[in-house]
């Protein structure tokens, strides 16, 4: 049996190893003709740089962008109108090129009583059910000049579900930037997992079900930024920002209340948080190394309105992300307060994962993780699950994974909750 699973493996592998896509490069991969390795560990999780790259308004660091972009922009004006504003309109530019990308995933989930997101009912008896495709993404990102960037997608979620998020900002300083549009905190490594399963701290709804960190802040604004440290490497990042909250698809907004919320990191060693070099131990430092320890906390604070009753919701954290050689090490505790119905309730989600780099295109992740979403309720035990994990990174642009959901608690063991799931992810 064991034997037979391996060799299945191999297969798997060699099978998406034989197939090339040779212009499947995203449009920030185009625009500076370079690899997805360059920012990202194993996408949609970035690396050092990468997280340099973003804090730089999609820019590379130190003023670098001009000689490093490697397709032609389009000029809309010339530098010397700069001189003469405001009697001449700032110069900018656009990109050469369509700035999309495509980005594909695809699923088979063995095992357990799997839940058919397309129905409202838990599908029972399916030991194996092909989910291909489960998403389909347009993704856009770019630079308007010098101070002005853009980056946003549009996702088909089997065959009825659509949603879009959008956003630009300018680009006053590394340490400075103003968004307009879908807003949220970005807390958890969600937004740059690897795994098919979602952290359960976005998965965490406040009483009424109509709140959870997965969800953001709506449209908003937000101000955000990242410094370099004192010496070598490090740095720090903060955002504040505040949103319509609530939504659903007739309205931007469903009360009269906004969300709001922040985060602040401090990061020790690796590379710094604006890049350069500063901290980089050599130009042959590997892509996914970066010794170093961040720290952080967040907040977010709301209402979802159900009928005529509001249901109130703070929510609180911190976490810690540590990188050694090919260890990869991140924390999070969270914990949120609903008042909803004239009762309070607190709970309380956290987890820890691990990810190790075998080789460049092989990663081992584990992740642990406990939700209690009533800690005053002593009759309900929290559930809690284990998620191990192989990822392939088989091209730079193409990612296959296996994982197994296993659960720990009573609750999930007796419905049968566990689960294998293959999946795999092309982007170009």
């Amino acid at each position: 049996m064991k034997r037979g699973i391996f060799t299945a493996l191999i297969m798997i592998v060699f099978f998406f190893a034989s197939y090339s896509i040779s212009t499947a490069i995203p449009s920030f991969a185009r625009k500076y003709k370079t690899s997805c390795v360059t920012c990202h560990y194993a996408y949609p999780k970035l690396n050092a740089f990468g997280k340099a790259f973003k804090n730089n308004g999609y820019r590379y660091p130190q003023g670098q962008d001009p000689e490093m972009t490697k397709e032609e922009p389009v000029k809309l004006g010339v530098e010397s109108y700069k001189r003469v504003w405001p009697d001449a309109i700032w110069p900018s530019d656009i990109a050469g090129n369509l700035p999309f990308s495509a980005h594909a995933i695809g699923r088979i989930h063995y095992g357990g009583n799997f839940d058919d997101p397309t129905t409202a009912t838990v599908e029972e008896d399916k030991l194996l059910t092909f989910e291909i495709p489960h998403e389909f993404e347009i993704l856009f990102g770019g630079t308007f000049g010098d101070n002005i960037s853009y980056i946003g997608e549009m996702e088909w979620e089997h065959e009825s579900e659509f949603a879009y998020e959008f956003a630009v900002q300018y680009d006053f300083e590394p340490e400075l930037h103003m968004k307009f549009g879908s807003v949220g905190i970005h807390a958890s490594p969600e937004h740059l997992r690897m795994t098919r399963e979602h952290y359960n701290v976005v998965e965490l709804q406040s009483q009424s079900g109509k709140f959870r960190l997965r969800e953001g802040a709506g449209a908003g604004v937000e101000i955000w930024g990242a410094g370099n440290g004192f010496g070598d490497g490090g740095g720090f990042t903060y955002a504040l920002g505040i949103g319509n909250g609530q939504n659903d698809g007739d309205n931007f907004d469903l009360n009269n209340e906004k969300d709001i919320y922040g985060r602040a990191t401090l990061k020790f060693g690796g590379l710094s948080e604006i890049g350069g070099t500063v901290g980089q131990e050599g130009a042959n430092s590997a892509f996914y190394e970066d010794n170093s320890l961040r720290v952080g906390g967040f907040f977010h604070k709301g209402t979802a309105l159900v009928d005529t009753l509001n249901d109130k919701y703070t929510i609180m954290g911190g976490d810690i992300d540590w990188w050694f050689d090919r260890l990869n090490v991140v924390v999070m505790v969270m914990t949120m307060n609903s008042d909803f119905g004239g009762k309070e309730r607190k709970s309380l989600a956290y987890f820890a994962e691990g990810n190790y780099v075998v080789y460049p295109w092989l990663i081992t992740h584990a992740r642990y993780e406990v939700t209690d979403k009533d800690t005053d309720d002593d009759t309900k035990d929290p559930t809690s699950s284990l998620i191990p994990a192989i990822i392939f990174m088989v091209r730079a642009n193409v990612k296959c994974s296996i994982e197994y959901l296993v659960p720990l608690d009573k609750a999930s063991k007796d419905a049968n909750k566990g689960r294998f799931t293959f999946q795999f992810n092309f982007a170009f």
